[in-house]
């Protein structure tokens, strides 16, 4: 009886938490020659920089989030973006509110980071959502100033769908949505690429830097690092029962991510939740933590501290302290 129960718990495991099947599916690909002619064509000059915010934070563990990846810690972290840009800055997935932190599990809220994010949407000239969860989106949503904000959101009619299922009041107001084409370019060297899977409307988004460094925002189809080096899926246990994705196009996407990866390093695929690897990664990659948020000097005594988000390993995760 009790080698019977172990191995109903086993094989439960492996289903929920393991397998990252299956295997035979295809993967997706990207028309990389096409993003970058639609990326050059849209005229002006291109963003100069990337900045980003972690508006709220928790330990998870990584096979949640990456299935096989075992029980080790990893900071799961709400990321809020900011691209400059001579033609008006552009905000990508805003994060979400205190009080829904606290209700989703993010226990670590920095109020600093959500106040700047809220700047950034009022200064900010186009507002993107790689889709629209909650915690993508929650802070668009809750500001204060809505109806002089919703404007600037380019939100395609799935995107609103997704929104209208939270039930928020400033939800409501939204009436204009836009359809895009699967490859289509928003702003001097920003892109949309259509990628449904983690919802019906999730979207990746390109950016060519003036630089030419070039960066891809791969939204909730890669929530961490793992999932594009190792190409697989976030487990069952969030996609078949918490989240209701389409596993399999998922699969191909991140088959996809993991091949783009090797075909060309020099391109920067950004993973959505992975806190500690867009705290490692920042300075070699060419983006950086918002100079707002940007830790202080430390005194001599303290100089060998570590910075935020490092890890000395990759396998084993160091929770972010708000900034």
């Amino acid at each position: 009886m009790a080698i019977a129960i172990l191995a109903v718990a086993g094989l439960a495991y492996y289903w929920l938490l393991v397998d990252s099947g299956p295997a035979s599916i295809p993967p997706r690909t990207f028309d990389m020659a096409a993003v970058r002619r639609a990326a050059d064509a849209f005229p002006g000059d291109k963003p100069t920089a990337i900045h980003f915010a972690l508006v709220a934070s928790r330990e998870v563990p990584s096979a949640a989030l990456a299935a096989g990846t075992g029980f080790r810690p990893t900071t799961a972290g709400v990321i809020a973006w900011k691209i400059e840009a001579p033609g008006g800055s552009i905000v990508i997935d805003p994060g979400l509110s205190r009080a829904d932190a606290l209700a989703t599990g993010f226990k670590d809220y920095d109020p600093a980071a959500a106040a700047l994010v809220e700047r950034w949407i009022d200064e900010a000239g186009l507002i993107l959502l790689t889709h629209a969860h909650l915690d993508h989106v929650g802070l668009f949503l809750d500001h204060p100033r809505f109806d002089g904000i919703m404007g600037k959101a380019i939100l395609t009619p799935g995107m609103l769908a997704t929104i209208n299922a939270l039930y928020r009041e400033n939800g409501s107001h939204i009436k204009g949505t836009r359809s895009l084409a699967p490859i289509e370019a928003i702003a001097p060297g920003v892109v949309l690429i259509q990628t449904p899977g983690h919802t019906p409307a999730s979207e990746m988004i390109f950016v060519k830097l003036a630089n030419g460094r070039e960066f891809l925002f791969a939204g909730d189809t890669a929530s961490l690092a793992f999932n594009i080096e190792k190409a697989v899926p976030r487990s069952r246990l969030l996609t078949d029962f918490l989240v209701q994705e389409d596993r399999h196009a998922v699969i191909g996407w991140v088959k996809a991510l993991h091949a783009l990866e090797k075909k060309e390093p020099r391109l920067v695929i950004l993973p959505s939740h992975d806190a500690d690897w867009i705290g490692d990664a920042a300075a070699e990659k060419g983006f950086s933590i918002a100079p707002d948020l940007a830790p202080k000097a430390p005194p001599a005594a303290a100089a060998s501290s570590p910075p935020l988000g490092h890890r000395p390993e990759l396998t084993l995760a160091k929770p972010l302290q708000p900034a």
